[in-house]
């Protein structure tokens, strides 16, 4: 069997969670999948923003408001000792903000801008860096996929070895039909949201040195009213907006993922993964059962949970069978009840800082997905003090005394 770490540091079902409890979906299908990306190396003029240095900044007003021309007079006007300001007068030249003449200093216009926007404007001409764009419709990643420490973007021996690997979830690549399409460059000086995706403030005389087809590894769930794609840096508990959008639109795609495998023959993956694991608990007694909305679950008595049997932490949860899952299901309310705490407990005790709204919010999300009511923070610590979870309580007593 061929080992290597996961692709994605978080379970599938961490997802479909998200997707159904977080976003209201209900999910059909999750599938793992190579979306295809182009690695753009470009070499530009580029404008790039920063904060002002302090003394740069009352330097910079003292020029264009305060009718200051010389070293000599924003030494005087700000009571600076004159070799920090002529200093910080070259520093403001070599950076294309000053200029002199006759004796006499002025801004130029990028330095009147950053002057005006209370940002530092840096040119660098000819820079070189590789920008990121999916390659379905070569529109640019956002700055998320930037971090290289939480986003994996797979090429040659990488992709190879991702392909090899025998275990689940296995991963789909999904094909670009095109080459990449240069007048994307072009259009980039034109978006006003550089920001969001990882672009400078400004890009002049762009020319692409290179183009590499590489591959980002995602779960895409599929549901009744949509879809939603999940990458590396939300961890399992964000999808991501475009890239949902962006394969929403792309018919190709969801044509390519209904050739995998048929309803039927996923229902039957499914039931057959569900009879199989209910061997392995000693629950052959027990039957899957497809639920109203299509869904598939095994409904499991309260004695099936517990020290000598399932953690209750995993009533409500699911389990995978090849792109389908099924859901472990209790249907005694105070075996759920108990359910919720134990996971607001790991919740709760994992994250050191959580305000009253995160936590109220995550409560409201654990009782849709357990089918409960939606318990007051007062309730939650009471049932935390009767089942000892007494780092639970504190943390529910702070939380209750918290402003909202």
């Amino acid at each position: 069997m061929t080992t290597a770490p996961r692709l994605m540091p978080f379970p599938e079902e961490r997802v479909l969670e998200d997707a159904a409890f977080g976003q209201g979906i209900v999910p059909t299908r999750l599938h793992a999948l190579l979306l295809p990306v182009w690695q753009v190396e470009i070499r530009a003029d580029i404008t790039e923003g920063e904060d002002f240095f302090l003394i740069d900044r009352f330097l910079g007003r003292g020029l264009r408001h305060g009718a200051l021309h010389t070293v000599d007079e924003l030494a005087t006007f700000f009571a600076l000792d004159r070799a920090l300001v002529a200093q910080a007068v070259r520093v403001l030249m070599a950076i294309g903000h000053l200029q002199e003449s006759a004796g006499r200093l002025s801004l130029t216009p990028l330095g009147e801008r950053s002057v005006d926007d209370d940002i530092r404007y840096v040119i660098t001409r000819q820079d070189r860096r590789k920008l990121y764009f999916e390659a379905l419709s070569c529109t640019p990643l956002t700055r998320v996929h930037y971090d290289e420490e939480v986003v994996t973007l797979l090429s040659g021996d990488e992709l190879d070895r991702a392909l090899r690997i025998d275990r689940y979830p296995r991963f789909t690549p999904i094909i670009a039909d095109s080459g990449f399409d240069r007048a994307t460059l072009d259009r980039l000086t034109s978006r006003t949201d550089r920001a969001r995706f990882n672009l400078p403030v400004a890009l002049n005389s762009v020319e692409s040195l290179n183009e590499e087809l590489v591959f980002l590894p995602v779960y895409l769930v599929r549901g009744r009213t949509g879809l939603l794609v999940y990458g590396q840096a939300g961890a399992g508990t964000a999808h991501d907006p475009e890239l949902s959008e962006l394969c929403t639109r792309t018919p190709g795609l969801i044509s390519t993922l209904d050739d995998e495998i048929t309803a039927e023959e996923a229902d039957e993956r499914v039931v057959r993964a569900a009879r199989k694991w209910l061997r392995e608990q000693g629950l052959d007694s027990v039957a899957p059962e497809q639920d109203d909305d299509g869904t598939w679950s095994v409904s499991l008595p309260a004695t099936a949970f517990g020290e000598n049997g399932l953690p209750v932490s995993r009533v409500g949860t699911y389990r995978m069978a090849g792109s389908g899952f099924f859901r472990l299901w209790c249907p005694d309310d105070n075996l759920r009840k108990y359910a919720l705490l134990d996971r607001l407990d790991q919740r709760l005790g994992s994250r050191r800082h959580v305000t009253r709204q995160e936590a109220e919010d995550h409560i409201a999300r654990l009782a849709r997905q357990l089918r409960l009511e939606v318990p007051a923070l007062s309730r939650l610590r009471g049932g935390a003090e009767k089942t000892g979870r007494s780092g639970l309580e504190a943390h529910l007593a702070r939380l209750e005394n918290a402003q909202q």
